[in-house]
């Protein structure tokens, strides 16, 4: 029997088109195209439970977009994506690429689907691999798969690691996945989103969430702001440091969102003397 996938269930929190405003009764709002109705029917209750939730997952997704365009503009040009899901038209590979047209940009995700739906979308210079994302040991084989070939990652760089939506939420143990992929390299960046239960947004909106998810055999672990600052305690947050996803920089056109809609915490963070 076919169960939800949490790279599916993602692509079905998110609008197929992230740069566009979609009307409360629009029914693509919160639909990409790579999911099937199993992960719709997951969805449901979510939007029911918890109606600001998917906006909030998208608010963490933009934020990576933005992250990744401001460590381009500081000459950032290698990027691993951790738990990438299904990709989007704009992704971190084309924000980077808009800003630096020789960027590396490595896909890693756990779904052999994904993977191989991965290779067969994105452009030829970007490389997509499957890795344990429990595992930073698998995380760290695969970056060194590519550092000898064409567009691959030399660790001996500044390396930006960006953790994807709704992925350190389903780690067994996030705390040393990061302590051990900075400890790997000399300088570098992260970037990281985590929904949380006591941010700006309804105190029942992500425990119930994470109550539909465990209904579906899925993993869904909230955290508290102060647990996510200690995942984050190995890198020095930039400014303005760990806050609400709608709140770090925000665009002009950026919408705060209501209470519900803001549960996703983000932050970009630098080790090695990078700043």
């Amino acid at each position: 029997m076919l169960r939800p996938a949490h790279a599916r269930v993602l692509d079905a929190l998110l609008p197929l088109d992230l740069d566009r405003e979609y009307g409360p009764d629009d029914p693509f709002r919160w639909v990409g195209k790579d999911n099937y109705s199993i992960d719709q029917e997951m969805i449901a209750p979510i939007n029911v439970c918890a109606p600001g939730f998917g906006a909030s997952v998208r608010a963490g997704h933009v934020f990576q977009l933005r992250a990744v365009a401001a460590l381009a503009e500081r000459g950032v040009c290698q990027f691993v994506v951790i738990g990438c899901g299904y990709p989007r038209e704009r992704n971190v590979g084309s924000v980077a690429r808009s800003i630096i047209s020789a960027a590396s940009v490595l896909y890693l995700d756990d779904g052999m689907i994904v993977s191989a739906y991965g290779l067969a979308l994105l452009d030829t210079e970007t490389r997509y691999l499957r890795a344990d994302l429990d595992d930073p040991y698998s995380i760290l084989a695969a970056i060194e798969h590519t550092r000898l070939r064409p567009g691959g990652i030399e660790p001996s760089r500044p390396v930006a690691l960006v953790f994807g939506s709704l992925v350190l939420e389903r780690l067994k143990d996030p705390t040393t996945v990061i302590a051990e992929l900075v400890a790997a390299f000399p300088s570098g960046y992260l970037a990281a989103t985590h929904v949380c239960t006591d941010a700006d947004t309804e105190a029942d909106t992500v425990v119930n969430v994470a109550t539909v998810y465990t209904e579906y055999h899925l993993t869904m672990r909230p955290r508290t702001t102060a647990e996510v600052a200690a995942l984050l305690a190995g890198v020095e947050l930039l400014e303005p440091g760990l806050t609400v996803a709608q709140d770090w920089k925000p665009a002009p056109t950026t919408k705060s969102g209501e209470a519900s809609e803001r549960s996703s915490l983000a932050a970009l963070g630098a080790w090695g003397g990078t700043q």
